[in-house]
């Protein structure tokens, strides 16, 4: 029979008359009903309610007539017996444990971790130890496996890691330890780990195992060490990341308050600091020509306290002297002088005409 066949081919082929396939399709179910069932209960204690599923699976397989509900059938066989023993979906107990088994040839999981984690990478440990730990938010995990290629792909990575030094170091005989790892079994630690949103998408997850029945093996032969580590066997390791500082949040830079101006003749230069709120009085405004008109404050404009006032110093801004005004209130013009002595000149010129002109009309008359 071919390896690639799908359940549901097999049991199309087995409502054909095809025997073998059946057994095939059996076997399969089983392998499937253990996996599920090891990873739910610790130890020995899931093995009643599998059977019972496998029992119902075997009495009840000939009233499906449809493909298509074969896996959620049997799947509810299986959560039926499951939640009578009391660990149902709905239930998600804890089930940290230390439970030997013919897998870990009679050892302690819990020591078997503990004596392999010198030969595996602190990152990787500290990984398992905190995603295993049903005490740490899930937000701690994901900064712990950031720098590792981000959740779940590097609690995948750590987990084949620790199952590679198990088998070599301490001859424990798994099956599936790949050093290539395929990321599209990467949601099979978040599932070991207690990880998933809820129990309807753990139940997706466990029908797609069936698709897969080196994973299911997979799951079946690492359970002992799941619940060990459910348990706290890597505790030691179980450091939380620093939280990332968060930077502080600007504050909003409050609109200037429109200033009064002053008009006439005199220049009115304003010139304030941008990281201060510029005030009335904290403006040097230049005296107004003599009689020109200030524009008073808006009406209603509220009056701050010398606290809430802002001093700034204007920068000096370079002004053209006004020409002032003479002495004799007339405005000083250049050669002035000058011409004061040619009017001078004049002046005495046209007073010797004058007293020429009535010296001579005496001496006619």
């Amino acid at each position: 029979m071919s390896e690639t066949s799908t359940v549901i081919q097999l049991f199309r082929k087995w409502r054909s008359g095809d025997e073998a396939s059946g057994q095939e399709m059996a076997q399969r179910f089983s392998d499937w009903y253990y996996a599920i069932s090891t990873i739910r209960i610790p130890g020995t204690a899931g093995r009643p309610p599998m059977e019972a599923a496998c029992q119902s699976f075997a009495q009840g397989i000939v009233t499906v007539t449809r493909p298509r509900a074969l896996v959620d059938w049997a799947h509810d066989l299986l959560e039926r017996e499951l939640s009578a023993a009391g660990y149902g979906l709905d239930q998600q107990i804890e089930t940290g444990s230390d439970n030997p088994n013919a897998m870990t040839r009679n050892r302690s999981p819990r020591e078997l971790l503990q004596l392999v984690a010198n030969s595996v990478e602190p990152a990787h440990l500290q990984i398992l130890a905190l995603a295993y730990n049903p005490s740490t938010p899930l937000s701690v995990v994901d900064r712990a496996a950031e720098p590792l290629g981000g959740t779940p792909f590097a609690l995948l990575k750590a987990r084949y890691e620790i199952k590679r030094a198990l088998r070599a170091g301490h001859d424990v005989p798994f099956a599936v330890a790949p050093d290539d790892m395929d990321m599209d079994r990467a949601p099979i630690s978040l599932y070991e780990a207690h990880r998933l949103a809820s129990g309807k998408e753990m139940a997706e997850l466990e029908k797609w195992l069936l698709s897969d029945i080196d994973l299911c093996k997979d799951i079946a032969e690492f359970s002992a060490f799941v619940h060990a580590l459910r348990g706290g066997a890597l505790a030691e390791y179980a450091v939380e990341p620093e939280a990332p500082v968060e930077a502080p949040t600007p504050q909003p830079v409050e609109a200037a308050t429109a200033q009064p101006e002053a008009t006439g003749d005199g220049l009115f230069a304003k010139k304030t600091d941008s990281s201060a709120t510029p005030t009335v009085d904290s403006v040097t405004q230049p005296e107004s020509a003599p009689g020109a008109p200030v524009t008073p404050p808006n009406e209603g404009q509220s009056t701050q306290t010398e606290t809430e006032l802002v001093e700034t110093t204007p920068d000096p801004v370079a002004e053209t002297p006004a020409p002032q005004p003479s002495p004799s209130g007339q405005p000083a013009a250049k050669g002035s002088t000058f011409r004061a002595t040619l009017i001078t000149l004049a002046t005495v010129i046209a007073m010797i005409v004058l007293i020429g002109m009535i010296f001579v009309f005496i001496l006619r008359g």
